[in-house]
């Protein structure tokens, strides 16, 4: 079993909004006896994915493109763990689906791996093989010239710092959007508190206006019912509303 673990360039779509920022992923990949097992981290979504990449589908691949199947497991190898990736190929992670693709790009484009992607939880373990990686690649290396040695020493220990630099600024991001969704939580609840409370002091308002309209309306039966009474006719009202008589001309 090989294992190899590289960093390669991410492919994107350009947008007029975007940042100048190279995307990279991090590429761990062991060669087993029937399949090639590849775990991803993408640092920009501080996520790690793992996808199986099984030689039979390098061997159908080979069929349907009539090519070799030896020299193809090698372009697919070489493509896989080579440092900062293959000249002529594209490595693109799809987070939506999530997929893992691999295109050659000559002249025309070549889909070479399209692969499903599962989501890791423990983001830690891609840092232990970038760890075990660089411990492997140092003692085989110290094997041969010194220069070697070193040159494959350092460049190991650069990645595991790289890895590392993005693992702490994931968890800083992490934690500002953690302070800045307490504050906004803090802010939404006072605000909640101010609304109960205007609508408690609104309820005792209603209520002391509908206990005085209920006192007023007792009062107010009162005097209709006095109005309605008829008072007593005096004399000069009687004589006033007596019949009439006719008045005669004396001679």
């Amino acid at each position: 079993m090989c294992e190899y673990f590289i960093k390669v360039l991410r492919r994107t779509q350009l947008s007029h909004s975007q940042t100048d920022v190279k995307p990279f992923i991090y590429l761990h990949s062991k060669w087993l006896e029937d399949a090639v097992e590849l775990q991803l981290y993408v640092p920009t979504s501080n996520s790690s994915y793992k996808a199986i990449l099984k030689y039979d589908e390098i061997k159908s691949a080979a069929e349907e493109l009539q090519l070799d199947y030896t020299e193809l497991y090698d372009e697919y190898k070489k493509a896989l763990t080579t440092q900062m990736g293959l000249p002529g190929f594209d490595y693109e992670v799809d987070e939506e689906k999530p997929k893992f693709k691999l295109w050659k790009c000559c002249g025309f484009e070549i889909l070479y791996v399209d692969e499903k992607m599962r989501k890791l939880s423990n983001v830690q373990q891609m840092l232990d093989a970038a760890m075990e990686c660089g411990q492997t690649s140092s003692s085989g290396a110290s094997q041969g010239s010194s220069q070697g040695a070193a040159g494959a020493e350092t460049q190991s220990s650069e990645l595991v710092q790289q890895y590392e630099q993005y693992i702490n600024d994931s968890k800083q991001t992490e934690k500002k959007l953690l302070k800045k969704f307490v504050m906004l939580l803090n802010t939404k609840k006072r605000r909640i508190e101010e609304l109960e409370s205007l609508l408690g002091k609104r309820k005792k308002t209603t209520a002391i206006n509908d206990s005085t309209d209920e006192e007023m309306e007792p009062l107010k039966t009162t005097t209709d019912s006095d109005s309605d009474v008829e008072k007593p006719q005096s004399e000069d009202d009687a004589d006033f509303g007596a019949a009439t008589e006719v008045l005669t001309q004396r001679e």
